[in-house]
């Protein structure tokens, strides 16, 4: 994506240039950031009297010059488009008015000019505001309350805020609904004339135990001279989702699908999630499917894209092919699924060494799942085990994706990258002094080979008492993918070409990428209808943020629901990043943090923390500190601020919540570990 430069700049003070610049901010309330949409740019630190105008998640010019220090800073000259139309937060009482405080960060709060008929006020509800006037010339936005979702109190009142204060919606139009369903309930034969049929190969599904759509599968075949044949088969969205109608634009409006605890906000309706393009056991299902095949060393030497159609002979999760990977025995298993299975597990570790001998990242993070009742309250948090089966279908997924990305680029078609650029030397070089604080041999990672440099940290962090932290502290460094029609390569997965192919029932950009394929597969031109890939790259690249805010949110308001009858309990805890106000400490097996406002500590102190207040309608968590901290082990350096650090409760303006976009791991779809591409 290109970065919308003026031509005219003037020479700044301090030596450098200022530019126009236009970008979605990130609003904090006294100060933003400008997120880079260029390849290899860093995001612009905002502040001044333009913040008045703006709201956060609105596309805005800015006016931004490079500093001594190398971050680019300025400030907001207009807003180009508006993010929203409405507003959730609390509302409040202000005197003789109303106001509503936004959910989100620390921006203005909004007057209310009036209530919609049958809407009553009451104190600290949460409530939607339909915004009449702008911000504008200090003053701030005002608008009509138009609906109150409940009381703080309420669990599902306070996720159902942060879905709509991001543009989250749970409900689909009738005319979609009405769409998806008329495809009926079956397939019928014929739907795949024309397709290859590959119901005599073992093809079989593995995913969490909880899930409830499949839409990818896998077969391995051996092939003369040790070589192997991987097919990964994913459904075909495409054939039912079509270019420009009400079911494509809403898919692409919603452009991913959102996984949160208590409840699923699927991309697609359900008729199409969970039955035509959900490739359930002994069911035909329409599917793409890219088939590689392999040398003993895990080099792919050919490629062939192919419109299939699939019957899965067995549907497994994860812990039945760890089972059958250990050698132990898993009932209803034809022979040749489990010679195949086999098979894979010897395949996974070939592709595995082979991807980290390139450079790739293997970040090693603890996943927590917290488990809610039917009505969305939450019962408790377990720790997801990684498992051998989740890198298999890690290690399959990314193949994949890579061998897609190569032959659209290579017939010089049009699509979607996910582009993930090097890191920003800057935070390297405060990774590197973070590290060097925790005992790490660290110099080296900002030198000439950053990703060889990253892998020598993790292969020190391995066994680690502070392992969890290192990792942490060093996916915080890294850029945020994006979505691109230009692409440098994938720095995490270290490929030059990348895609994302195969989850098109809960990822617009997959979809894309199957348009691009059955163009290539009939010699004519990609039809993305009026998208343009850039905009629909930016587009998507938003929501997937949005949909990463609402999951990481919602887990902290789930958490601290869970530890708010601890008030007053000491517990021992370590520090995972240190801000000008305090510090952060995990505290406890829930993978929670609370603010610490003691300075001078180090990332990896261990303290014992008192939990002194628990806001459950926000999710914070504060601390205050009992006892003397002791080092967890030697420590160098300063203590200054980490990479990463971002304080919930007032961000630190260096840094900013973003999500990223390393190696092999991700936080999956809601299914457990195992990211499938």
């Amino acid at each position: 994506m290109k970065r919308h430069w003026k031509k005219q700049e003037k020479h700044a003070a301090s030596g450098g240039h200022e530019a126009l610049v236009e970008g979605v901010i990130q609003h904090h309330g006294t100060f933003a950031f400008l997120l880079s949409e260029t390849e290899g740019a860093g995001d612009a630190f905002l502040r001044g009297r333009g913040l008045d105008m703006a709201m956060d998640g609105d596309r805005v010019q800015a006016r931004v010059r490079p500093e001594k220090t190398g971050r680019l800073a300025g400030e907001i000259v207009k807003v180009i488009k508006r993010a929203h139309t409405t507003m959730v937060g609390v509302l409040r009482g202000v005197r003789t008015a109303w106001a509503l405080f936004p959910e989100k960060g620390s921006a203005p709060p909004a007057l209310v000019s009036g209530f919609a008929p049958g809407i009553t006020p009451a104190e600290g509800v949460f409530a939607v505001l339909e915004v009449k006037r702008w911000p504008e010339g200090g003053e701030p936005a005002s608008g009509i309350v138009t609906e109150i979702l409940g009381n703080p109190a309420d669990v599902s009142a306070r996720i159902d805020s942060i879905l709509r204060a991001r543009g989250i919606n749970e409900v689909f139009p009738k005319e979609v609904m009405a769409q998806a369903e008329a495809f009926g309930i079956r397939l019928d034969p014929a739907a795949w004339k024309g397709r290859e049929e590959l119901f005599d190969l073992p093809v079989c599904t593995i995913d969490g135990a909880d899930a409830k759509d499949f839409d990818d599968a896998v077969s391995l075949e051996p092939l003369p001279g040790g070589m192997l044949r991987l097919g990964v088969h994913i459904a075909d969205v495409a054939h039912y989702v079509k270019t420009g109608t009400a079911l494509d634009k809403e898919a692409y409006a919603r452009a991913t699908s959102v996984y949160l605890p208590d409840r699923v906000v699927p991309m697609l309706p359900p008729a199409l999630s969970d039955n035509l393009c959900s490739l359930v056991p002994r069911q035909e299902r329409l599917t793409m499917s890219v088939f590689m095949d392999l040398d003993r060393a895990g080099n792919v030497v050919k490629r062939r894209l192919a419109s299939t159609v699939i019957r899965s002979w067995r549907r497994f999760t994860y812990e039945e092919i760890q089972v059958m990977l250990e050698g132990g025995k898993v009932p209803d298993v034809q022979k040749a699924v489990g010679e195949a299975v086999k098979r894979m597990g010897e395949l996974t570790d070939i592709l595995y060494r082979r991807r980290v001998a390139r450079g790739a990242l293997d970040f090693n993070l603890p996943e927590y799942k917290i488990n809610a009742d039917p009505h969305g309250r939450p019962l408790g948090v377990s720790l997801r085990p990684r498992l051998k089966a989740h890198r298999l279908i890690e290690e399959f997924m990314l193949l994949a994706n890579e061998a897609v990305a190569t032959e659209l680029n290579n017939a010089k078609r049009q699509f979607l990258h996910r582009r993930h650029d090097s890191p920003d030397p800057l935070k390297l070089k405060a990774l590197a002094t973070a590290l060097g604080s925790l005992g790490l041999s660290a110099g080296h990672i900002h030198g000439a080979n950053v990703q060889k440099g990253l892998q020598d940290v993790l292969r020190q962090a391995e066994g680690h008492p502070l392992a969890n932290l290192i990792n942490s502290l060093m996916v915080r460094s890294m850029r945020q993918a994006v979505y691109s029609p230009v692409s440098q390569g994938h720095f995490g997965i270290a490929t030059r070409f990348y895609s994302h192919f195969t989850s098109p029932i809960r990822r617009y950009p997959d979809l894309m990428t199957h348009r691009a394929i059955k163009a290539l597969l009939e010699d004519r031109k990609e039809n993305y209808g009026a998208l343009s890939l850039e905009k629909a790259g930016v587009h998507c690249s938003e929501r997937e943020r949005a949909a990463s805010d609402a999951e990481h949110k919602s887990v902290d308001i789930m958490r601290a629901e869970l530890m708010k009858d601890l008030v007053g309990t000491v517990m021992e805890g370590s520090v995972t990043s240190v801000i000008e106000s305090g510090a952060f400490v995990m505290v406890g097996d829930t993978g929670a943090e609370g603010l610490l406002r003691v300075n001078g500590l180090k990332p990896g102190t261990k303290v014992k923390v008192m939990i002194a207040s628990i806001d459950s309608t926000t999710g914070k968590i504060d601390l205050s500190l009992e006892g003397r901290p002791q080092q967890a082990q030697p420590a160098r350096g300063s203590g200054q601020q980490q990479p990463g650090g971002a304080d919930r409760w007032k961000v630190s303006p260096w840094k900013k919540d973003r999500n990223k976009d390393g190696g092999g791991r991700g936080r999956g779809r809601g299914r457990g570990r195992g990211r499938k591409g």
